[in-house]
């Protein structure tokens, strides 16, 4: 009996199919496949398993078509590895959420196939724009990983009238540093080298002999070295308190080639009951600003040398956006790829490289036949490529 009440089932989809395609089959598509204000129109395929409720396997195939569809313009914003990462999360918060992203839709084509499974061709409106924003406030839209150097401090700190050395701002700006994420030198690993020689070597320009032990020795990537000083501001200011002014020159090297990849000249004050206390205070202050800038001034450096923006323009929609994104993939010697921003016929991809460069990668798009693009210009970290028509 069951056997008997499936085919009837299929029986009955079949006939309501062919019903519904000889009343549809005057009417002209009216969305076209490509970019609109609304968003991107994109064909997808949904799938459900047959039962007797009719209705229900109808509206199962189609809410699984709607799904493929944000999830195919989901791939084009995200990497496939992040997809994985956080699937749950992308699960619950936008693949779920057709009826916010999906504007209009067409029923291509349905019915059970061979394989005894109901299909569902949709060609739909998806409000890429949505997605983008949402994906963003998720936070699963990041840049590619920049590595995490590890940082040596070397810095001359000096406060007026006393003899005794101090490490108060190197080690605000060690604390800033570390808790932005980056591997810090440890002071006491410090004692591997001649830490006083070598900062007066830094200081001097005499990099390279300075940074040689900085690199066998404490196996650091960058080193951050610089003066740091406070001096009495107010003996008896504010209910007899105590001012110190504080300001620091500094710049981080790269410590195999001794290149600088910032700088940084920042001021900060101190005030207590002693002149000792705000003497400290004034130079942590110093540390901290000192700490917050070479953390944003380091990474933006790094990410410009370890990422090309490629520039692609004449793009005709989402899905030839995607193989764009795929073809760059394949090519040798890169990493993770973030989409940072699409809009219109164009896009802008950051692409992390591990062993490839962007002449490398132009190369690659020129004797991609699949890609059918051309580059248009091509600099040591950016790169802009025409798709043909």
């Amino acid at each position: 009996m069951k056997k008997i009440a499936v085919w009837a089932v299929l029986a009955c989809l079949n006939l309501s199919m062919a019903a519904f395609f000889s009343g549809c089959a005057a009417q002209k598509q009216r969305l076209k496949l490509g970019e609109t204000a609304e968003g991107e129109v994109v064909e997808a395929e949904g799938l459900a398993a047959v039962t007797p409720d009719l209705i229900a396997v109808k509206r199962a195939a189609q809410a699984d078509a709607f799904k493929n569809a944000i999830e195919k313009v989901v791939g084009v914003f995200i990497s496939a590895r992040t997809m994985v990462d956080k699937a749950i999360t992308i699960e619950q918060n936008i693949l779920g959420k057709t009826d916010g992203y999906i504007k209009k839709h067409e029923v291509l084509k349905e019915g059970v196939e061979k394989d005894g499974l109901y299909h569902t061709w949709v060609r739909a409106l998806v409000s890429y724009r949505e997605i983008e924003r949402d994906l963003k406030e998720l936070d699963v839209m990041k840049m590619p990983a920049l590595g995490n150097p590890r940082v040596a401090v070397l810095m001359d700190e000096t406060i007026q009238g006393s003899e005794e050395q101090t490490t108060a701002a190197s080690d605000a700006l060690t604390q800033v540093l570390l808790e932005k994420g980056y591997k810090m030198v440890d002071r006491t690993e410090l004692a591997a080298i001649r830490v006083a020689e070598a900062t007066r070597e830094l200081l001097s320009g005499d990099s390279q002999e300075a940074l040689k032990p900085i690199v066998q020795k404490l196996n650091a990537e960058v080193v951050i070295t610089g003066e740091a000083k406070s001096s009495l501001l107010t003996a008896q200011g504010l209910g007899g308190l105590v001012s110190y002014r504080g300001s620091m020159t500094g710049k981080a090297l790269k410590a195999q080639t001794g290149e600088i990849l910032a700088t940084v000249n920042v001021q900060g004050s101190g005030l207590d009951a002693t002149r000792e206390a705000a003497a400290l205070k004034a130079m942590a202050a110093i540390g901290a600003g000192a700490g917050k800038e070479f953390s944003e001034k380091i990474a933006k450096e790094l990410a410009r040398r370890s990422t090309v923006l490629v520039t692609v323009r004449g793009i005709p929609g989402i899905d030839r956006l995607g193989q764009i994104k795929d073809a760059l993939a394949r090519a040798p010697g890169i990493g993770e790829i973030y989409m940072r921003s699409f809009s219109g016929s164009s896009a802008e991809i950051e692409v992390k490289l591990n062993s490839a460069t962007s002449a490398s990668i132009a190369q690659a798009v020129a004797q991609d036949a699949v890609l059918k693009a051309d580059v248009v210009s091509q600099t040591q970290d950016s790169l802009e490529i025409q798709v043909r028509p």
